[in-house]
């Protein structure tokens, strides 16, 4: 699909990804709405369950509840399983949408539940690289407030690594350092360019259903209302945040390890094994 494998600026890696976005749209919203679904009702229901006394909503579409009694325990307990869920749901679902992508990339056709399957061995391992991320980034945030972009620029490729070289979690945590510390600033400009635009996507949700539940402030309408808000946001928005990282992955090989010329030598020795 995208046949001109060279080195790309963020415009241009943005640009790619729409039109990977758009060739494999269906599949990748199914895999998206398999994975978010659940995991958004879940969520409902702990929040709920933890009964909270109002619900704040963050810019990117975040719930947070607040709390004026109740169990300390509790109250942790529901912050901590609704984060940890959304993180661990997102490393799945672009491990996914990962495989559709970078077969979309290359002119192949891969079917969604054939991509899962693919993924599916690797399960524990996207679980692993998403933990070692997410314990990275608060790490970073506890010590310095903005050394928590550190590890989203070294780790932004950790996924595509993992699922398309077979590697193991230390492996293509060591491999994405590798591939983004000689472009770091190529790397966090677009990650931080991706991530803007999926919050303008969930703040207008969020903008959405603060309006729809202006007349009422019940906590049972707010957590719904904002799960439905969320859902929709995280079923458009992920896999094109996947296909963004994706296409970054390739641009950072094609820079450094020449790619292209290894892509094509590959389909020129496939094509001459087709009999004329």
């Amino acid at each position: 699909m995208v046949t001109e494998l060279r080195p790309r600026g963020i415009g241009e890696i943005l640009d790619a990804a729409v039109v990977l976005y758009r060739a494999r749209f269906r599949r990748l919203l199914a895999v998206a709405a398999a994975v978010v679904v659940p995991v958004q009702a879940l969520s409902a229901i702990v929040l709920l369950s933890a009964q909270p006394d109002r619900l704040s909503f963050g810019v990117t579409g975040s719930v947070t509840p607040q709390y004026d009694s109740s169990s300390v325990t509790t109250q942790l307990a529901a912050v901590i399983v609704v984060g940890l869920v959304t993180v661990l749901s997102t490393a799945v679902i672009t491990a996914v949408c990962t495989r559709i992508v970078a077969d979309a990339y290359i002119g192949e056709c891969s079917l969604a539940r054939d991509s899962a399957r693919a993924v599916r061995p690797r399960f524990f391992a996207v679980v692993g690289v998403s933990l070692v991320v997410l314990v990275s980034e608060l790490v970073g945030l506890v010590l310095c407030f903005v050394g928590a972009l550190y590890p989203l620029t070294v780790f932004a490729v950790a996924i595509p690594v993992l699922v398309l070289e077979g590697i193991g979690v230390w492996s293509a945590t060591g491999r994405s350092v590798t591939l983004t510390r000689a472009h770091a600033m190529h790397v966090l400009g677009l990650v931080l360019t991706v991530q803007l635009l999926v919050a303008v996507v969930n703040t207008a949700l969020v903008g959405g259903v603060s309006v729809l539940l202006r007349s009422g402030n019940g906590i049972i309408a707010a957590v719904i209302g904002q799960s439905i808000a969320s859902t929709v946001a995280g079923v458009l928005t992920t896999p094109f945040a996947a296909a963004a990282i994706v296409v970054l992955y390739f641009d950072l090989r094609t820079r450094d390890e020449a790619f292209d010329v290894q892509l094509l030598m590959q389909r020129n020795d496939a094509r001459a094994r087709i009999p004329a």
